[in-house]
């Protein structure tokens, strides 16, 4: 007999639900969530919640050792948000499964930690209903980021990318890409920095060289779009 969400099964009954259904591995150490998430799973008849794990030990076992499709994971096993995130990267070790993470915590710094650690989505369990169609999408190859999360996500993106783009120009680089996106001419650029004509030119060239574009005003639309400047308005000179 395996005990699972508070009622046996037997193990051949398991095999026989395997059939034609996405297997569903749940870790959650709370066992009302077991049970809510068992009665969701398993009410779907495409889906079934073949096993649950209640820490990281048991659910890295079981990623390597059940055949199983997609992972549903809380994030606070035993009162530790680092086991949730450490088991991502740990079962992703041995196994390519689908992990959608779904967890009570809300904090952008964990959303991004556990995305980078190879979550494919993340749900709050206030909308824990949404769940079953996140394993649909996860099992089809199809994952969409949950609208819990995704403007968190993209905000954190655009962060790290206007970060990076500040690390890899200089102070003179960033001068002369935002006078060009704000229209200014080379000409006037050069008197309102103080620069020789050579030294406009190899500042330009640094600058198509980083973004790997055809031109300075290619150049500097890319840093446009990642953040460097938003002033809207234009100059003529």
């Amino acid at each position: 007999m395996e005990e699972r969400a508070g009622y046996a099964i037997e193990v051949d009954e398991v095999v026989r639900w395997k059939e034609g259904k996405i297997q569903v591995l749940l870790v959650d150490s709370d066992p009302i969530w077991q049970q809510r998430m068992a009665e969701l799973i398993n009410a779907e008849p495409d889906m079934n919640l073949f096993h649950i794990a209640t820490n990281k030990e048991s659910a890295i076992r079981a990623g390597e050792q059940l055949d199983l499709d997609v992972m549903i994971l809380d994030l606070v096993l035993h009162s530790s948000q680092q086991d949730g995130l450490h088991t991502i990267s740990e079962v992703l070790k041995t196994k390519s499964m689908p992990i959608i993470i779904l967890t009570s915590l809300y904090e952008p710094e964990i959303i991004v930690e556990a995305m980078l650690a190879g979550a494919i989505n993340y749900i709050t369990k206030i909308n824990y209903t949404d769940v079953a169609n996140a394993v649909r999408e996860a099992y089809r190859g199809q994952s969409s980021l949950h609208a819990d999360v995704a403007n968190i996500v993209r905000k954190e993106i655009g962060f790290d990318k206007r970060k990076e783009l500040h690390r890899m120009l200089t102070p003179t680089e960033k001068e002369i890409l935002q006078l060009i996106g704000w229209g200014y001419k080379q000409p006037v650029i050069r008197e309102l920095l103080g620069v020789t004509e050579n030294t406009m030119k190899s500042h330009v060239r640094n600058i198509i060289r980083k973004f790997n574009a055809s031109s300075i005003h290619e150049a500097a639309e890319k840093a446009k779009r990642r953040g460097l400047y938003d002033r809207q308005d234009r100059v003529t000179c």
